[in-house]
């Protein structure tokens, strides 16, 4: 069965608290940011390949397969499951694909 998080279209904002703990960790904030710029969704793999290039300044095909593998397996043990409880991604184990849901939570410089 797949499992997807449908957004919080009730209009209010995330608390500040709640930002500032997701924004505190740089791997999470930059998966944020390449999601928000992306605009649509990305394979989890996909997304780690991009968090560890934009942390190396290298292209996405030159990270080596184990660290894409590792930074993965912590996506979804650490930082997918917070994102998701906030409703900031949705999750679609169907096709393996996470995207952005909520803006308010995405960094605005850009890390």
């Amino acid at each position: 069965m797949a499992t997807t998080h449908s957004p919080d279209h009730s209009g209010h904002g995330l608390p500040k608290a709640v930002i500032e703990d997701l924004l505190s960790d740089d791997t999470r904030r930059r998966a944020l940011s390449i999601l928000a710029e992306r605009g649509e969704p990305m394979v989890v793999g996909d997304l780690a390949a991009a968090v560890l290039a934009a942390e190396r300044d290298i292209e996405p095909a030159a990270v080596p397969d184990t660290d894409r593998e590792e930074l993965t397996e912590e996506l979804f043990t650490e930082h997918l499951p917070k994102l998701t409880a906030t409703g900031v991604v949705a999750y679609d184990s169907m096709v393996g694909t996470v995207e952005i849901q909520r803006r308010d939570a995405v960094p605005s410089d850009g890390r």
